[in-house]
């Protein structure tokens, strides 16, 4: 009866999931002109809506499009990372087009947020898979943490826009399944890797090799991390590590190879340490709390309450936190670029890392680790209901936060009413913040005390 509740309840949270996405993108998909919306002009609509038109005509007219006459004197167009050019969901897209009237800024559109529902979708079986166990905290924290990955601020920031970055940072929590269920047992199951190898490749065709080089690290951390806290050998290790990597180049051979040589002969490979080290001002940081209150996008930003509930989730005891807490401090120093230190100690020593810029980009890591570690927390909450000294923490942590954004949100106000002007954007994110954080103080000590509150989150 236990199998079918949950099984029920996968089910319902699987069509929120699906409602909450057709909500959310509703003036893309709207038939009324007067209501529908496009995609702003940048990246998207000057670069990747021209390489899906150039595609579609060449494999429309029966030729694959090797080159590309029409940039620069001509370049080769299937080496060019981020044209996609064999990407699996894009010559979907093509297909789909093709018979629906052709290619069209819709199509890349409809691409878009399609990649997004599967996303949150993927990341909903990572944490439900990670947590199988824990009753319907577990299909609440696995709800919570999708709906934190593909709504919070890095998502719903430039990577839309910026298109390969997008598609290849989808691929990564289902990755994270096929080593969770290869690892969920003392001997590694060997064919459940597979799947993390073809996500991977997925995500290196998508056609954003630092995003995609993000995601390898992270996997083959957390493949060391998942055998040696099984006991396995590292034999396991290393053999689990080469399958996935062979299946990946496997995936990848008919771009990858041709864009690597490409890259070697590009302006950024001339580029030095200081172009390379652009990433966040350490005073971005206060997007965790306040968004859009020092730039336009906030891609730090998860969630007053998704902060909350990673914070509850560190202060537990289950032993995912610790490794989850380190990808977020590590991701957290890389994306400072120079101006931390994390960025200086690795600029050398790891393979790769100097071969891009923009580490503003590690927010992608950032963004992960933070949902997973929100789903967590309501786990933690959920396990540690009965625990009151647990409890009262929390709620003085809570007590404490509140203060602290009250004090800000006076000082702002204040400020505001001096030069309205120049305080009309930060007033507003400072008093939501601070308001969540109050709404935050009464529910999550209700539901910590009573496990069945668990849908107030």
């Amino acid at each position: 009866m236990k199998l079918i509740d949950h099984n029920k309840s996968d089910i319902i949270a699987i069509v929120v999931l699906i409602l909450l996405w057709l909500l959310f993108f509703w003036r893309l998909f709207t038939p009324v002109d007067v209501d529908r919306v496009a995609v702003v002009s940048g990246d998207f609509s000057g670069q990747f809506v021209a390489f899906g038109q150039y595609q579609y005509d060449r494999f429309s007219a029966g030729e694959v499009p090797l080159w590309n006459p029409y940039n620069n004197g001509g370049l080769p167009f299937i080496a060019d990372t981020q044209a996609a050019v064999f990407y699996p969901p894009r010559l979907v897209t093509i297909a789909a087009s093709s018979v629906s009237g052709g290619w069209g800024y819709n199509s890349l559109q409809m691409e878009m947020t399609f990649h997004i529902l599967l996303y949150t979708l993927f990341m909903y079986v990572f944490v439900r898979r990670m947590t199988i166990g824990n009753g319907h905290a577990s299909v609440v924290g696995a709800f919570i943490s999708a709906i934190i990955a593909g709504y919070g601020g890095f998502m719903t920031g430039y990577p839309p826009l910026q298109l390969a970055l997008l598609e290849a940072a989808i691929w990564l929590p289902l990755a994270l399944v096929g080593i969770l269920e290869a690892t969920r047992e003392a001997n590694v199951r060997w064919r459940w890797l597979l799947i993390s190898g073809a996500a991977l490749g997925l995500s290196w065709m998508a056609g954003h090799p630092q995003t995609s080089w993000f995601s390898t690290y992270l996997l083959v951390a957390y493949f060391a991390y998942r055998v040696y806290a099984n006991g396995d050998g590292w034999r396991n290790f290393v053999g689990g590590t080469i399958l996935v990597g062979v299946i990946t180049l496997g995936v990848t051979a008919v771009q990858f190879i041709p864009s690597m040589e490409y890259l070697g002969h590009t302006t950024r490979a001339e580029m030095g340490f200081d172009a390379k080290g652009n990433g966040f001002p350490v005073q971005d940081l206060i997007q965790f709390v306040f968004p859009s209150v020092m730039t336009i996008w906030s891609p730090l930003y998860f969630g007053v309450a998704g902060l909350i509930l990673a914070v509850v989730a560190l202060l537990g005891d289950r032993r995912e936190r610790i490794f989850w807490g380190v990808v977020t401090i590590v991701a957290l120093g890389l994306s400072l670029g120079k101006n931390g230190a994390v960025f200086y100690a690795f600029y050398n020593i790891l393979p790769g890392l100097g071969l891009f810029r923009g580490q503003e980009r590690a927010a992608f890591l950032v963004a992960n680790s933070a949902a997973i570690l929100a789903g967590l927390g309501v786990v933690t909450l959920y396990n540690r209901r009965d625990d009151e000294i647990f409890l009262q923490r929390i709620q003085r942590g809570l007590m404490a936060f509140l203060v602290a954004c009250g004090a800000i949100a006076s000082m702002v106000f204040v400020s505001w009413l001096g030069n309205p002007d120049s305080y009309s954007q930060e007033i507003g994110a400072v008093f939501f913040s601070t308001m969540i954080v109050a709404i935050s103080l009464i529910i999550i000590p209700q539901v910590a005390k009573d496990g069945k509150k668990l849908w107030l989150l």
